[in-house]
């Protein structure tokens, strides 16, 4: 817990950490509005003749930019120690490194968690605000809905931990934006080429997908909840122990 503890206090004071978690919400806020407005030229419907759950789910794709925030924090707290040569004493103070890059994964998850959930939340009143304002009816506030919250939450926390990650692995900043913007565009390369579909289901937005509830059970990519949040998992536990495990390995 000291390791996890003298993590926070870095990743808090970290140079625009703070103003970077407004921007995730700020941002995913804007994107939402603009999904919504959008529809008319996007699904050739207005909010009013949209099903209420197509306004909230256009709503919720605001969240993506949440992602792509998230994941430069998460970049920057991985590779700041490195740009500034603090590791050194770092690595002294906690010879196991393993033990540092994992209080490192545990505080940007949280942080995201924190802060995609009240991305997904506000997002989510933006498509129900626009469905009042049309004079429709707003989204139950069921079990459906707050899966969708949940499962589309879960994106900006594992790219989040996908920049720290690559961070380590490179002991870049830049290296770490590169590798997770590069596995959040993976999906839309498979999708180019039929001969690659056997790998969607691999990948971690069919997690994301299958955890919200949106992905399409015909589709390359469609996972049940519970092989979505194992393939999840997989994907976390995987990115933090490849980068423990060179934390260890290499001179600091």
């Amino acid at each position: 817990m000291t390791v996890v503890r003298s993590e926070l206090v870095k990743a808090l004071t970290v140079r625009s950490g703070p103003a970077l978690a407004l921007v995730a919400v700020g941002a995913a806020v804007v994107l939402a509005a603009v999904f919504v407005a959008s529809l008319p030229i996007t699904q050739h419907v207005s909010v009013a003749g949209a099903l209420p759950a197509e306004v909230v789910s256009a709503a919720l794709v605001g969240i993506d930019v949440t992602a792509v925030v998230l994941t430069v924090l998460g970049a920057l707290v991985g590779g700041a120690e490195h740009a500034t040569g603090t590791v050194v004493p770092t690595y002294l103070l906690t010879p196991r490194r393993t033990r540092v890059v994992v209080a490192k994964a545990v505080v940007v998850g949280a942080i995201a968690v924190v802060v995609a959930a009240v991305a997904a939340v506000l997002c989510a009143a933006v498509g129900q605000g626009a469905l009042l304002l049309a004079g429709s009816d707003p989204v139950p506030i069921d079990g459906t809905l707050l899966r969708s919250l949940a499962g589309n939450a879960t994106g900006p926390v594992l790219y989040a931990v996908a920049g720290l990650a690559g961070a380590v692995l490179t002991r870049s900043t830049g290296g770490g934006v590169a590798g997770a913007l590069g596995l959040l565009l993976v999906p839309a390369v498979v999708g180019w080429f039929p001969g690659l579909s056997l790998l969607a289901p691999l990948l971690p937005a069919a997690a994301v997908h299958g955890l919200s509830g949106v992905a399409d059970p015909a589709g390359a990519e469609y996972l049940a909840a519970a092989p979505a949040a194992l393939l999840l998992v997989g994907w976390l536990t995987g990115m933090v122990g490849t980068a423990a495990w060179r934390a260890e390995v290499r001179d600091a």
